[in-house]
């Protein structure tokens, strides 16, 4: 699959980062296109005029979809799964495509055999379907020797029978005997990585807090689509499940990204994935971690 690429924007590289001696990597699983009104429903294109560099020459937003690595020296831990090897379109709206997964994984010296845990962010298509693979005409799981963990209430949404199933429903089945589940502050196998509750995007979505001395880093999951809410943290996506609890999450991280020695690991974020966010004349700003 060819990264796409327009204006400066692509989607962002695999590129890793370090925390004492764990290495988080990011492995691109494919893309997506955002009409971006329909991303923002409360915005115009008028409040896209001075953002016009984060757009594609078609006015789009370009984002990135990908899942990470996280090894310690005992452990290697992937975090969401990406989409898999499919498309979807919205027309006019989106496009999202995947299937990348296994070649990063092999670019980062990782088989699917070497994941010792799955951690889910949160149940949406674009993080969990990527866990499947087909044997013999059949589904199976596409990491045989993981445990797969996700937060009790993202889980426990489903069992809601209004509640959408689209796009996950043979994720939910192939995960439901062997899924587990966790609260906020549970430690993922070592006390330097802990689950923090981050609900409004999803009900359960959960991100991770990654601390080695006074070094920090939050896996943001999908608490931000685009680095333009880092900016406006008002403007809510029309994924977000709970709109305004969303948007006290994003205040809430931003100022917990803006601490001394905090970086953020974005998971839709074009050209880079990892950054910092600072307060600079009453506005929070992105800045790409170099």
């Amino acid at each position: 699959m060819t990264r796409i690429k327009a204006n400066m924007i692509t989607t962002a590289p695999q590129q890793h980062m370090t925390l004492g001696s764990i290495r988080v990597t990011y492995l691109p699983d494919g893309s997506a296109l955002f009409n971006p009104t329909f991303l923002y429903p409360a915005t115009t294109l008028a409040d896209w005029q001075p953002y016009r560099h984060l757009l594609n020459q078609d006015g789009q937003i370009l984002a990135s979809v990908g899942a990470y690595s996280i090894q310690t020296s005992d452990h290697t831990i992937l975090v969401d799964a990406g989409y898999g090897p499919s498309q979807i379109a919205i027309e006019g709206n989106a496009l999202l495509q995947g299937g990348e997964l296994l070649v990063s994984l092999q670019n980062a010296g990782l088989t699917p055999a070497d994941i010792g845990l799955v951690f889910f962010t949160h149940l949406h298509p674009d993080h969990v379907r990527g866990i499947s693979r087909q044997v013999d005409g059949e589904q199976g799981l596409l990491f045989p020797n993981a445990r797969f963990l996700v937060r009790r209430p993202e889980w426990l949404r489903f069992a809601n029978p209004d509640e959408s199933r689209f796009g996950v429903e043979d994720a939910l089945k192939l995960l439901e005997p062997r899924i587990e589940l966790i609260d906020e502050g549970n430690e993922l196998l070592v006390p330097e990585i802990t689950v923090l509750a981050t609900p409004g995007h999803e009900t359960g979505h959960a991100s991770l807090l990654i601390s080695v001395g006074e070094q920090r880093a939050i896996l943001l999951g999908d608490i931000f689509h685009n680095n333009v809410q880092v900016e406006h943290p008002d403007w809510a996506s029309c994924y977000d499940h709970d709109p305004d609890l969303a948007k006290r999450t994003r205040q809430y991280i931003l100022e917990e990204l803006a601490k001394p020695a905090t970086i953020g690991i974005a998971s839709h974020f074009a050209n880079a994935v990892f950054g910092r966010v600072t307060f600079v004349q009453g506005k929070y700003q992105w800045q790409v971690l170099q």
